[in-house]
Formats: structure tokens, C-alpha cells, sequence
């Protein structure tokens, strides 16, 4: 391992009572970095975030030659979590890691921060060129810190249904997959190095049903895995795979409580977030994974995804167009989106994304076709931690749409408008420098003979990222587009899809994925 290491000195007590002198000795806080070719580079200050009972406290340091930084006095605390950033010369974040649990902040104490690069990865099955058959592909991914456009060439392992975030620690799921292209049979953990991303031997342990969704503890420890007949819990350790509940869980998420204990958080039998009229049949349910509580069901409603932050669980409920909080017990309010819910007139979007980092909500937005105007998908962003106050921000919006353009003639074009765009995943990353989402839309344009157009049907699979302050595009790579076209005699009879600006596609010989997974290192979901 290589290690980044800085003194922290301690200050006085600040009236804790417990704590010692300004003399009585540093702290040592140290940044675990792998010693491999994906260590963070580049990088020339680093910002140091305290949690503690009282509040934040924020220390920024520049980084010698060396590596070593000094982040001034601090004061002792008897709980305190970390979060480190490793930052280039222009602020942009190469390297991000927490704690997974809090520490005293004490003389001649030691805190360990594992670092990672900021890397956003997706998974999922796709066709071989051979023969147009199933297949699950191998991960890809893009790294943040090297401002690369992805084209699905950085490969990840040999096929990956899932990619699963835990902490410092990255997860395949494999499993086979049927001639339409459903997953099936026993699914399989494998791990995969942070430090050169080589694949590990698998787990001991497997998982029946089709996997939908997964997550990681901080620590690494656990991953919690949602397949289309249970919800399992899966020990990193010992390879062990346990059933925690029967059912179809389509989202999870995993909660630190303020005793350590970790739960789940899932959605049971989730609708189609596109149906008319919204379905309200979904179960919201609490899963004990550690204690010794029985799983339960909390509510029942529109309940799309759900999220967890800093020991509290969310969700958004697309019918009723609202942010909430989870507990074991009920599910609570916090407030209405704009634009959407039966208060809408008419009723025009559907919250069904849901991502929560440090006090701040993104919210994935659907929004069907309007008059002439494709469907559209929306990122807003709203306080958390005060939600009476301050309206939710529009991040980002964009209307779906997609060039066509005949093979070999590419002059020849039709811009197709989404029919629907549907939010599969969302997360955030590097503590909140960056937020990623993948979406997919469906097109259709009706046949127009008099220009040789065909009746055209479409789909494509997109991976967005933003910087999270101002909502710039830092990637937008379309992981898919595939269709069918019904042509007549004096249509052009060969199509393909065109890339828009600022997009990549997969390169020649990369193969495209339908995105079963899109997770970060340190993600928050």
C-alpha cells in the first residue's frame, strides 16, 4: 500500500471536557491509496471534512512533493467521520474516500481514509456481433479524474449482469443470461481490484432470480442484492450469501444506523414508473441485516427509489410527487416536487430517481411527450436537511430525441422524438463533486413513403454525468441504440443511429450495453 500522511495537531478543549492539551500530542491522519496504476494522480491540495456532533469543519492543505500536507490545529472530539478530496490545480476532484464509521479524535490517534478515484462504471448485457445473440458484457467505465471520453473500450472483468460499490471495494455480479436475453441461473459475486481493476476469484456464495439492484455498506463488509424472487445479504469476508426476505426488489439501499447496525432499505414489486393510471401497489420495505428485527413492510404507494445518507433513508413517490423519509416504523413527508403529483394541472412529471449526499436530494424527473414536445427527463435538486426552505432547483432537462441517418448515405436523416424516457439509475459521487444518471427512451416515427422513411421503432440507453454545482456535462456517452424498421418497396432500407453532439458511442468492435448497473466508488445512492 502507499501511504499519504498529514498531522493533524489538536487544539484546545473547546468545553468537551474530555479532551487534552494543545501539547499533548498529534493525530495522525492518513490516506490509504492502492499501490497500482489506478492511484489518483495529479492531484495538489487536499480537502479534509469532519463530522462531528456539533457540526462540520472544513481544513483545505496543499500537498508537497511529498505528500504530506498539515491541516492546522484541530480540536479533540469524541466522534468524529472523515471525508478526504484529492484535488488537481483547478478544483477538480481526483480522488475522494470516507470513513465508514466514526472515531475519536484524540492524542495520538490514527484515522484512515481510503482514497479512490473518482470512476463511474456500468454493467449490464448487450449482443453479440457475431450473431446478434445475448451476452454479458464486460463492465466499462469512465474515470472522472482523466477527462477521457468513454467509448466502451476500458473494460472491466470478463461479463458483469451488476457492478457493485461497497466502500473502497468494487463487486461483479455475473450471471448467464437466456436466448431473450433475461438473466437466469445462479448469480455469482467476484471481486474486482481498485487498484489495477483485475477480477478476482468469486465468492463461495450465489443468488437465485434475476439480479435488478444492488448495494454496499462504507465498510466494505456487506453488499445487499436484489433479484427478481429475494432480497439477499451477501459477506464480503466469508463469500456467504443469506436470504434476508421472499420477493421482486427492484431498489435497495443500505443504512448505517447510529448504533452501527446495518438495514436495508428496498422497494418490493415496483410499477412502471411510465403506466397510466400511476400505479400505487409498491411496497416499501425496512430489512434488519445485522440486528435482530424481522423484515417488514412499512408502506405501501408510488414508491420508486430510495436512497440513504448519514444514517437516514429516503424516497420519492412518483404518484404523489413527493420526498421522504423512511424509518422502521412510517414513512414521513418532507415535501411536494413541482411539476409533479395530482397537484399538477394537468399532471405532467413523475419523481422516480432518487439520490442523497450530504443534505442535498437529486431527483430524476419523468415527463411525458407534451403537445410537440418529446418525452423529457429532469434533475432537480432540493435541500434535505431543510426542506421548508428553498424551492427545489432544476439541474438539468433535456428532451429525448435521436438522429437516424441511412447507412452509407448519412446525409439522409430523420430526428425521432422520445415516446418515453424512463430514469434507471442515479448516483452520486466524489462526495458530491459529481452526479451520474443512465436513461432509457423509446422512439417511434410512423412510415413516410414520399421520402423513403419507414415506419421506424427505437431504443437507446444513455450515461449522463454532471458536475454537481452547476450541472455542466462532464460525460454523456449513449451505451445503446437499436431498432427495427418495417421498410416498403421504395424505402431506404438500412439505418443506423447517429451520435449527437458532445456524445460518444461504443468504438468500432466495443460492444454496447443495456445498463443493468451504474454505481461509483464511495457512490451515494
Amino acid at each position: 500500500m502507499r501511504w499519504l500522511g498529514a498531522l493533524a495537531l489538536l487544539g484546545a478543549c473547546g468545553g468537551s471536557g474530555h479532551a487534552p492539551t494543545a501539547d499533548a500530542g498529534p493525530v495522525s491522519l492518513v490516506l490509504d491509496i492502492p499501490n497500482g496504476p489506478l492511484d489518483p494522480q495529479g492531484y495538489t491540495s487536499v480537502e479534509i471534512v469532519l463530522h462531528e456532533p456539533a457540526g462540520d469543519v472544513t481544513r483545505t492543505a496543499s500537498v508537497d512533493s511529498n505528500g504530506n500536507f498539515d491541516l492546522d490545529r484541530i480540536d479533540p472530539s469524541n466522534s468524529v467521520s472523515v471525508e478526504a478530496t484529492l484535488r488537481n490545480a483547478s478544483g477538480a476532484a481526483v480522488g475522494y474516500g470516507r470513513t465508514a464509521v466514526s472515531s475519536a479524535l484524540a492524542a495520538g490517534a490514527q484515522i484512515t481514509v481510503p482514497v479512490r478515484r473518482p470512476i463511474a462504471y456500468i454493467a449490464g448485457t448487450g449482443k453479440k456481433p457475431t450473431d446478434n445473440s445475448p451476452t454479458v458484457e464486460p463492465a466499462t467505465f469512465s474515470d472522472l479524474s482523466s477527462g477521457a471520453a468513454l467509448d466502451g473500450t476500458a473494460q472491466v472483468g470478463t461479463s458483469a449482469a451488476l457492478v457493485v460499490a461497497a466502500g473502497p471495494s468494487l463487486y461483479a455480479v455475473a450471471q448467464a443470461v437466456d436466448a431473450n436475453g433475461a438473466l437466469t441461473g445462479p448469480a455469482q459475486i467476484l471481486p474486482i481490484s481498485t487498484a489495477d481493476h483485475s477480477m478476482g476469484s468469486a465468492l463461495q456464495g450465489s443468488m437465485t432470480g434475476a439480479v435488478i439492484d444492488g448495494a454496499g455498506s462504507d465498510d466494505g463488509s456487506t453488499l445487499v442484492i436484489g433479484t427478481t424472487t429475494e432480497l439477499f445479504a451477501v459477506d464480503t469476508a466469508s463469500g456467504a450469501a443469506r436470504v434476508l426476505t421472499d420477493g421482486s426488489f427492484a431498489r435497495v439501499a443500505v443504512v448505517v444506523t447510529g448504533g452501527g447496525e446495518l438495514d436495508a432499505v428496498a422497494i418490493k414489486n415496483r410499477a412502471s414508473t411510465t403506466a397510466t393510471p400511476c400505479a400505487a401497489t409498491a411496497e416499501l420495505w425496512w430489512v434488519p441485516i445485522t440486528g435482530g428485527a424481522a423484515p417488514h413492510m412499512v408502506a405501501t404507494g408510488g414508491f420508486a427509489d430510495v436512497a440513504a445518507d448519514r444514517g437516514h433513508a429516503y424516497y420519492v413517490d412518483a404518484c404523489k410527487g413527493e420526498l421522504g423519509e423512511v424509518t422502521a416504523a412510517a414513512v414521513q413527508m418532507l415535501r411536494t416536487l413541482p411539476g409533479t403529483g395530482p397537484s399538477a394541472s394537468p399532471p405532467v412529471g413523475r419523481p422516480t430517481a432518487l439520490a442523497v449526499s450530504s443534505g442535498q436530494a437529486y431527483i430524476g424527473v419523468e415527463l411525458p411527450p407534451v403537445n410537440a414536445t418529446p418525452a423529457t427527463s429532469s434533475l432537480l435538486v432540493a435541500s434535505i436537511t431543510d426542506p421548508g426552505t428553498g424551492a427545489a432547483r432544476p439541474l438539468w432537462t433535456v428532451a429525448a430525441q435521436q438522429v437516424i441517418q441511412v447507412t452509407g448515405l448519412t446525409e439522409v436523416q430523420r430526428l425521432l422524438g422520445a415516446s418515453a424516457v424512463v430514469f434507471n439509475h442515479l448516483e452520486v459521487g466524489a462526495g458530491g463533486d459529481y452526479v451520474a444518471l443512465t436513461t432509457s427512451a423509446q422512439f417511434h416515427g410512423d412510415e413516410i413513403a414520399e421520402a423513403g422513411f419507414p415506419d421506424t421503432t427505437m431504443d437507446t440507453e444513455e450515461l449522463w454525468v454532471f458536475a454537481a454545482a452547476t450541472g455542466g456535462v462532464v460525460q454523456r456517452y449513449r451505451s445503446w441504440c437499436s431498432g427495427s424498421f418495417l421498410a416498403g418497396a421504395g424505402d431506404f432500407q438500412q439505418w443506423q443511429c447517429a451520435a449527437a453532439a458532445s456524445q460518444s458511442v461504443p468504438a468500432s468492435g466495443a460492444l454496447g450495453h443495456h445498463v443493468g448497473s451504474m454505481t461509483f466508488l464511495f457512490g451515494k445512492k
